[in-house]
Formats: structure tokens, sequence, C-alpha cells
């Protein structure tokens, strides 16, 4: 496979960059290190796109790669959120009083459990459909959790958003996402020279603010945006369809002569 196509380890040296930061992102936050750790997911993401991005460019896809991306997405988009997310509540609730929230610890270990079913599952019935996710994805959810994370702990006068239930429900409210048939856009380049460079620029300007370490509150509503509208766009497909079933051309009027 690599004497066919060496191109195949640009796209895979992302992929080993993603775990790597992953894993990375797990050891800070077990040492206590909340911010760094919440980061480095964001950085996940960049690596993440960047391997599909250069697999398609390259030309370079192979079923090593996917699986191998579906290894390195869980690291980085389920274990790493979930371990930053109950390390975090582990020292600041005192003691062992954590376990006095059971629907935290509870949730905690389901997010991770429906983030493996969203990439077995992908990796199984991969859909012909170019244009549309079906399910949120492990990088969108993981990156969303920490950039809340990151943005909540910063800044303190929102504070009251590191509540175990907010989290929590939001935890369980992305899980069921990533398996609800909802259909999100995929990210791709415009045909459109105008919007091609307008696309790249988002990327980029997005890219600077994760290497940078700015706006976290802009990255997760970035990413609120595209759950709403994968919503909207799976409500809008819903409507479509039912009034394609409702519609019976035995029932159209006769034109008159």
């Amino acid at each position: 496979m690599l004497k066919e196509n060496p191109k195949i380890l640009i796209p895979n040296f992302f992929t080993g960059m993603n775990m790597f930061i992953g894993l990375v992102s797990i050891f800070y936050s077990i040492s206590g290190d909340y911010i760094n750790a919440a980061w480095l997911v964001l950085l996940c993401t960049v690596m993440d796109k960047l391997d599909g991005t250069t697999a398609r460019l390259f030309k370079a896809s192979s079923d090593f790669g996917v699986e191998f991306d579906s290894f390195s997405d869980f690291v980085s988009f389920s274990l790493a959120p979930a371990v930053l997310v109950f390390s975090y509540f582990s020292k600041e609730i005192p003691g062992d009083k954590i376990l006095e929230h059971p629907y935290f610890v509870a949730i905690v270990p389901l997010y991770v459990i429906f983030c493996a079913v969203r990439l077995a599952r992908y990796n199984s019935f991969q859909s012909d459909d170019h244009d549309y996710f079906s399910g949120l994805t492990s990088t969108q959810s993981g990156g969303m959790l920490a950039a809340y994370m990151a943005f909540a702990i910063e800044t303190p006068s929102f504070s009251f958003l590191l509540s175990t239930d907010i989290v929590a429900g939001m935890m369980l409210l992305q899980a069921c996402l990533m398996l609800l048939p909802f259909k999100y856009p995929k990210v791709k380049v415009p045909k459109n020279k105008i919007a091609r460079i307008l696309g790249v620029s988002y990327f980029l300007f997005l890219c600077g603010l994760i290497f940078m370490r700015r706006l976290p509150w802009l990255l997760w509503i970035s990413s609120v945006l595209f759950v709403l509208i994968g919503s909207l766009i799976t409500r809008k497909i819903a409507v479509s369809l039912n009034n394609s079933a409702d519609f019976n051309p035995e029932e159209r009027p006769e034109e008159q002569n």
C-alpha cells in the first residue's frame, strides 16, 4: 500500500498528530491543567480537518486511514473531553461528593459510549451522501465541549456555566445528537472563487483563534450555530419528503382544454 501510494503518509501524519495531541490533553486534565487540556482538544479539530483535506487533495485515502482516523477521533474527541470534564468536577467538588451526583457520573461514560457507536456506525454504514453527515460528528461534539469548558473556566463572571446540571445536560444532548439522523452539511471547497476565498479565510481565522488561544466563546457559538443549521436542514428535508408523500398525481385536477 505504501509503495503504491507513498502520499498516504501525509494524511496519516496528521491523524497521528491528532491522537498524540489528544493523549497529551488527557495528561493535562489528569494533572489539573484544564485550560491547556481544552485548547489541545480544539487543536485536535485542526489536525482532523487537515488529515481529511490532505487525503482528498493527494488522493491518498485508504482503508487503513479510515480505521486509524476513527481510533484517533475516539481518543481526541471522546476520551479527552470526557476526562477533561470529569477531572475538573472531581477537583472542584470537595472530597468524594462527586459520587452524590450519580446522573453526572453516568452521563460522562455514556457520552464516551455514544461517541464510540457513532464512529463505528460511520465506518460500518458509510453513506453515499456526499453533502451531509448523518448525526453530529465526534469532532464537532468534542470541540464544542472543549470550547465551552475553556470559555467557562477562563471567564470567572460566567462561572455559573460550570454547573454539573448544565454540563451533564449538554453532554447528554450532544451524545444523542451524534446518533440521531439529523443532517449536518459537510464542509467542501466551493467552486465559486470568491466563496472559496471566504471559506479558506474563515477556516484560517478559526485556526488562528485556536493557535493564539483567543475567543473560545466564539468557537463555541460557531459550533452551536452549526448544530442549529443541521436541525433546520433536517426539518426542511422532512417537510419536503412529507409533501412528496402527500402528493398524489391521480388527484391532480384535469387540465382544461
